[in-house]
């Protein structure tokens, strides 16, 4: 390789070298500074969103603190888990657990709920206090009679 490049002319081995040069820094670009950089800028984004996260804690703390702790939630927080949780909790405490056969997520802020030979006067206390007390509303809502006096089966859907 040494007598190769000693028998090139001048400007041959001039040439050379600078290729050399070109092709060491573009590595250097490469494998060095082009990862610092993507590292420091995905880095950045997490600081950031890091920072509108804590922010928004604070806010949401602010506001819990000024309706002193109590269990009212702001519509942004009723997710999917939160309707679930009210469902479950109410429809137990109702005693309506054994006659709901299927309960569905619909989106963040929806479920659709089916009761088979629900007692209507029951399903009705329940539906009145999980709309008053939780802030869930009735968007859909199919009640059919059955042959049994006073039970019915019901599909309805709730949003909060």
């Amino acid at each position: 390789m040494k007598y190769w490049f000693l028998n090139l002319s001048l400007r041959e081995r001039q040439m050379v070298v600078a290729a050399v040069v070109v092709t060491l820094l573009y590595l250097l670009f490469l494998l060095v500074w082009q990862p610092i950089s993507d590292s420091y800028e995905r880095n950045k984004k997490n600081v950031l969103t890091a920072s509108e996260t804590i922010r928004w804690m604070n806010k949401a703390a602010k506001e819990v603190k000024q309706l002193g702790g109590s269990n009212l939630v702001d519509s942004q927080t009723r997710g999917k888990g939160f309707i679930l949780g009210v469902i479950d909790r109410s429809v137990r405490k109702a005693g309506l657990a054994n006659v709901m056969k299927r309960v569905q997520p619909e989106g963040s802020t929806g479920v659709r709920i089916w009761f088979e030979n629900a007692t209507f006067d029951e399903f009705f206390k329940w539906l009145t206090a999980v709309e008053d007390k939780q802030g869930l509303i009735v968007n859909e809502i199919n009640i059919e009679k059955t042959e049994s006096t006073g039970l019915v089966n019901i599909r309805l859907y709730l949003e909060s």
